[in-house]
C-alpha cells in the first residue's frame, strides 16, 4: 500500500485499482463531470469534506469525507442482446456489496470488502459509517448528453497531523 502520508484519495484510488483489475476502464481522482463513453464503466474517488479539530499533544484531528462513485453507461441496457437479469443496476450493486453465497461475507472484489480490509497505517479510523446512494445521472460527453447509472459510496476517514515543527 502507499506511504502513510500519501493523500487519502490516492490511497483509495490505488485500493480500487487493486480490487477491480481489468473490470473498469478508467479510475479518476476527482469527478471529471464529462466522461467519454469509451472510459465507462469507471470509478471516481473524490473528497467532499474536510473537518479539522484541535487534537491532543500538538496535533490536529482531521476527518475527510470520501466518496467512491461507480459509474456505468445506462445505454448498455438498451441493446438488443442485454440480459434482463444483469442490468447495470445489478452490476453496480454487486461492485459495491456483493456477498459470498456460502459465507454471507462481502465478496473480495467489492468496495465494502476493500474498505474494510484497507491498510490503516497513519489512519485513526476509516468508514465508521458508510452510506450508499444509487441513481441515474445526466452527464456530458463533449456536446452530447449521456445518461449514467451510478452508486455513490460515502464514508469518513480520520487521521491526526502533527502541527509543531520539530
Amino acid at each position: 500500500m502507499a506511504e502513510k502520508h500519501t493523500e487519502i484519495t490516492q490511497r483509495i484510488l490505488k485500493l480500487m485499482r487493486d480490487t477491480f483489475p481489468g473490470e473498469f476502464k478508467a479510475f479518476y481522482d476527482g469527478d471529471p463531470d464529462q466522461i467519454p463513453t469509451f472510459n465507462l464503466p469507471c470509478i471516481v474517488v473524490d473528497q467532499t469534506n474536510d473537518e479539522t479539530e484541535r487534537g491532543a499533544w500538538d496535533q490536529d484531528d482531521v476527518t475527510e469525507t470520501i466518496i467512491i462513485k461507480v459509474i456505468y453507461n445506462k445505454e448498455d441496457d438498451y441493446s438488443g442482446n442485454v440480459d434482463p437479469l444483469n442490468l447495470t443496476s445489478r452490476k453496480i450493486r454487486r461492485a459495491v456489496a456483493a456477498r459470498d453465497p456460502e459465507t454471507g461475507k462481502y465478496a473480495k472484489n467489492t468496495i465494502k470488502y476493500a474498505i474494510r480490509q484497507f491498510t490503516t497505517e497513519g489512519i485513526t479510523a476509516i468508514a465508521t459509517s458508510m452510506s450508499v446512494s444509487y441513481g441515474l445521472v445526466p452527464r456530458l460527453e463533449g456536446d452530447i448528453g449521456i445518461l449514467t447509472q451510478e452508486a455513490h459510496v460515502q464514508f469518513p476517514v480520520r487521521y491526526s497531523v502533527d502541527v509543531q515543527q520539530r
